[in-house]
């Protein structure tokens, strides 16, 4: 595979720009991926393709771009900013630290088992570095599947794979939010901290180590 967007991606992409141009709802944004999504989900022959350039060193999708975590590939970026398509590699039983996010998100498998468990935040936020935390749901999606999350507070969750075998899943996520940052949570311990892109941490601890050789 070339360094070019396979075809069945740039339509897939070029119909949901088509359709978030009209909306910015988070509601109406999630149904509306909702029902285009399972489209890619099921490919799965174009998925082993776009591994099979990985593993052999193609141009597409880009290692060296930027993200938040390190099993993610970003494999489209609207002109607009209306959305992201981004896909992850999970090893067996590697799940995310609980997160919220700057956006709404559709998420879904290509391949295993996608495990996803919903929190509900219970404390007001007023207290620094603390949150309490219940977990609400617990699911697992098979291959086109979907599930969702919205922005802050709405959408606090962690997903992985739960099973023995290496999968794939498939997110979008909308136009985010400017704060540079997302939250983590220490459910054991009812602590929130931020985390940073690697980029902009990398950046932030050059800042502060140059403060200390003044």
């Amino acid at each position: 595979m070339s360094s070019q967007v396979p075809l069945e991606i740039a339509s897939f992409c070029k119909r949901c720009s088509d359709a978030l141009s009209w909306t910015t709802e988070n509601e109406s944004c999630v149904e509306l991926v909702r029902d285009e999504l399972p489209i890619l989900l099921f490919n799965k022959p174009l998925f082993a393709e776009i591994l099979h350039s990985l593993v052999e060193g193609g141009g597409y999708p880009d290692l060296g771009h930027s993200t938040m975590f390190d099993n993610e590939l970003l494999l489209h970026a609207d002109s607009s900013r209306l959305f992201t398509l981004r896909m992850f590699l999970w090893g067996p039983g590697e799940y995310t630290v609980i997160h919220d996010h700057n956006s709404w998100g559709v998420i879904g498998p290509v391949s295993g088992v996608l495990g996803v468990f919903n929190y509900k935040r219970e404390d007001d936020g007023s207290r620094e570095e603390y949150a309490c935390l219940i977990e609400t749901e617990e699911l697992r999606c098979l291959p086109g599947q979907t599930t969702f999350t919205l922005p802050l507070n709405q959408g606090i969750h962690k997903i992985g794979n739960p099973t023995q075998e290496s999968m794939v899943s498939l997110s979008v996520y909308g136009k985010p939010l400017d704060r540079g940052y997302i939250n983590g949570f220490d459910i054991d311990n009812d602590r929130i901290y931020k985390i940073f892109p690697p980029k902009s941490k990398k950046k932030m601890l050059a800042f502060q180590a140059l403060a200390g050789l003044k």
